[in-house]
């Protein structure tokens, strides 16, 4: 029944909106992420992209609700668009990453978190996520060097403190 119920939504919002600007259905498709509707987020999301094919908020944030379900790579080739047409997007560089991360793609999300942190060297966050694949790879001399920086930048960070300190202990072995 709830299956049928989302679908005549879907449908009716559907027909609601038929001649709208991609921006209308883009923001409609944000307001079902918010909710955690992702499924129906995704589809808004790709009507926005239908009217108009350049519009790049609509890939980042269908990559985004992509993400939310774990369709990683599907998330990747929506990011990489995004990309495409602004070249100069640190978060979805930084998304990107984590999403290739989470494929244990550990040498492209240190390249993406890298690109992020060249286009925002106060990116606090995406000195966080290279620490954390640094520490996915062993390399703990290089996440302790980016838990510091993400510190730096963003004092109190906790999340970063925390893993600091793992990557301490276990580069001393305690």
């Amino acid at each position: 029944m709830k299956k049928i119920t989302t679908a005549c939504s879907l449908l009716l919002l559907s027909l609601c909106l038929c001649g709208q600007s991609a921006e209308m259905f883009n923001r409609w498709g944000f307001k079902q992420a918010t909710k955690g509707n992702y499924s129906n987020a995704i589809k808004l999301f790709t009507q926005a992209i239908e009217q108009n094919a350049f519009y790049t908020d609509a890939y980042y944030n269908r990559a985004l609700a992509y993400s939310k379900i774990m369709q990683y790579e599907t998330a990747i080739a929506d990011y990489t668009k995004a990309i495409s047409m602004r070249p100069h997007f640190a978060i979805a560089y930084n998304n990107r990453g984590a999403d290739k991360n989470e494929l244990k793609d550990y040498t492209g999300a240190i390249a993406d978190y890298t690109k992020a942190i060249d286009l925002d060297t106060n990116y606090a966050k995406a000195y966080y996520n290279r620490g954390i694949t640094f520490i996915n790879i062993k390399e703990y001399e290089k996440a302790i060097a980016d838990f510091n920086s993400a510190i730096k930048i963003k004092p109190g960070y906790k999340e970063a403190m925390i893993n600091r300190e793992i990557a301490l202990q276990k580069k001393t072995g305690k």
